[in-house]
């Protein structure tokens, strides 16, 4: 039986109000204290500031990524907000970069958001879109921008960033031609059910039109072959003949293609688990590592495709996760490594969801080389965690350490003295 007291509708609107002001308010307040952070953690001389992406574990090639004008920070500030927050180490740079644009080098839209009339999110993406340019032409942007205050929207904000940046640099328009061709590529993005796999693409013009035409020929040839799928089918599997250059050229010309496709070029690799149970059933179930789970029938498929097409396939074997396998060098071998992959899914600094295939693995007590007086068997899955690259060097280089608990989990301790608790996320969810 509901209890819960009866609201009318003035009172769910009134509650409705005060909820999203009040929200707004804590946006713009964790802004205000992120821009506090950046402000109790300038960047020493000499030193490197806080950056985006990932350098090597010495820092090397490393850029800032502050608009002129807004001073740097410390390289490791964001870790400790990043912490606090429960956000990704990217996610926290991003909120200390976007409160430093705005602070310094947007204060009309800074002023407008403290005063409640911009949205912190929207005013956030603005200030994204003016870090490539000089203070003046950002200061300039700004001008242009909140001219008309109640009128701040994303679409007209960029055209007037764009306005800026060419008044203060007319050669910029085929810089930024050029920018945008080098942003070509194509990318592939999993998600959902793994029998499919969304591309991404961003081509030349001309390149896209012609592209678009290939595909059309092709899914219309296929109809003529007796597909019946519906277009939008035949157009997805069209791009799947594109990647065959033999394939795609026989239904071009006319030609009937070849019984037999011949190997093509590049590879894929799939970690795949399953258990005998899964192989006997009719139709088991496996996990696909970045793609979820799948049927042993669609694996089925799979690989008779691939081996139809002359691919290598190569089995791992099966791993014991408990075994405490040690070795007296600095490298684990490549079964160790595995097994503390398959044991944590990502990294285990607080807040970070990097996959641990793409993380180095630190040693969580300091290895000491043999020939220096270290211990015997300090390699080991138990003094081996992942880290990604950023992580790794926040605790190489300045005073977060870690342990790692008995019952499998880590416990972080900050320079501030704060204490974050993570609990890894093992590849394997189902057990045999």
């Amino acid at each position: 039986m509901d209890t819960a007291p009866t609201l009318t509708t003035t009172e769910v609107i009134d509650r409705v109000r005060a909820a999203r002001r009040a929200a707004q308010a804590a946006a713009v307040d964790e802004v205000e204290m992120a821009l506090a952070w950046a402000r109790l953690h300038p960047c020493p001389a000499n030193e490197l500031p806080a950056h985006w992406g990932e350098a090597d574990l010495h820092g090397e090639n490393l850029s800032p990524r502050a608009g002129p004008g807004a001073p740097w920070v410390a390289e490791f500030a964001p870790a400790d907000l990043a912490a606090a927050l429960g956000i990704t180490q990217d996610a926290a740079r991003q909120l200390i970069a976007d409160a430093l644009e705005l602070a310094y080098r947007l204060p009309r839209l800074w002023h407008l958001v403290q005063t409640g009339v911009v949205p912190v999110w929207r005013a956030r993406v603005i200030a994204r879109e003016t870090t490539d340019l000089s203070i003046e032409a950002a200061l300039f942007a700004d001008r242009l921008i909140c001219a008309t205050p109640r009128k701040i929207n994303l679409v007209r904000a960029e055209k007037l960033v764009q306005e800026a940046r060419l008044y203060f640099d007319p050669d910029r328009a085929v810089a930024d031609e050029a920018e945008a061709l080098a942003k070509r590529g194509v990318w592939l993005r999993r998600g959902g059910a793994p029998a499919t796999t969304e591309v991404t693409m961003t081509l030349d013009t001309p390149d896209a039109e012609l592209l678009d035409q290939s595909i059309g020929r092709i899914a219309a040839d296929l109809k003529e072959l007796g597909d019946t799928e519906a277009l939008d089918v035949r157009r997805a599997r069209a791009a799947g003949i594109l990647a065959d250059p033999q394939q795609a050229l026989d239904l071009l010309s006319g030609r009937e293609a070849a019984t037999s496709q011949g190997a093509r070029a590049g590879a894929t690799s799939l970690y795949v688990h399953l258990t005998p149970a899964d192989l006997e059933a009719p139709v088991g179930a496996a996990t696909i590592e970045k793609l979820g789970a799948a049927t042993t029938q669609l694996l089925t498929d799979w690989l008779a495709r691939f081996t139809a097409t002359g691919a290598k396939i190569t089995v791992r074997p099966v791993l014991d996760l408990a075994a405490q396998q040690t070795v007296d060098q600095h490298d684990p071998p490549d079964s160790m490594r595995e097994t503390i992959l398959l044991r944590d899914a990502h990294c285990v600094f607080p807040g970070c969801g990097r996959d641990s295939r793409a993380c180095d693995l630190d040693h969580i007590t300091e290895y000491l080389p043999i020939e220096d007086g270290g211990p015997p068997g300090q390699t080991h899955p138990g003094n081996l965690a992942p880290l990604c690259r950023t992580h790794h060097r926040v605790k190489t280089h300045s005073a977060w350490h870690y342990k790692r608990l008995d019952d499998g989990s880590y416990e972080w301790t900050a320079p501030t003295g704060h204490q974050y608790t993570v609990t890894p996320t093992p590849r394997l969810t189902r057990r045999t």
